[in-house]
Order: C-alpha cells, then structure tokens, then sequence
C-alpha cells in the first residue's frame, strides 16, 4: 500500500523517535512487547515477510505491509519497522483505513 498520508506519519514517528527500524531491533521490540504497529517494505522477501505476519499475529500486533517504507522513514535498505508509539500506531493505521483525522 502507498499512501503519502502513511509515509508522511511514518517519516514523523521516525523524526519523533518512535520506531525501531531493522530487523533486529524490530523482532527485540515485537519479542518485548514494545511494538504496538510493524510495518513491512513491499520489496522484502516473502520469507521476512511470512517471519513478521507470524510474529506479529502470535503477538496480536497488526502488520502492515508498505510501499516504500524505507524512503518513508529515511532509513534506506531496512525492510521492517517497528511503531512503538501508541498515538502513531494509530495514526498510522487511520491513515490506511480512511479514517478521518
């Protein structure tokens, strides 16, 4: 999904220090509970993919896939990230569903 309304709340979670980006950092923030959103680039691997939707569903945390996530949060070439943030969590997930402002 490409949306410059999710970009731009992605870009603003990661300037306001809300987002744990890369692979380690965002299964650590899945595995302790600290991820309350994960998002995943649209050009990463199904295998990650797959590894995350798993994660995040035995977790009960939503999962996002994204189009050009890593652009969107200036940390080119990571392919997950994870929204620790309860107020961006939602925005974000507004912002794919058409909810209003």
């Amino acid at each position: 999904m490409r949306n410059e309304a999710l970009c731009s709340a992605l870009g603003l979670a990661q300037r306001a220090g809300k987002i744990a980006a890369g692979d380690f950092a965002c299964e650590k923030a899945v595995k302790s509970g600290k991820a309350l959103l994960v998002t995943v680039d649209a050009s990463a691997s199904e295998v990650t993919r797959l590894r995350y939707e798993g994660m995040c569903a035995r977790g009960g945390i939503p999962c996002l896939c994204v189009e050009d996530m890593d652009a969107a949060i200036g940390r080119y070439g990571r392919k997950v990230a994870a929204i620790t943030d309860g107020g961006f969590a939602r925005m974000i997930l507004q912002k794919t569903h058409g909810g209003v402002d």
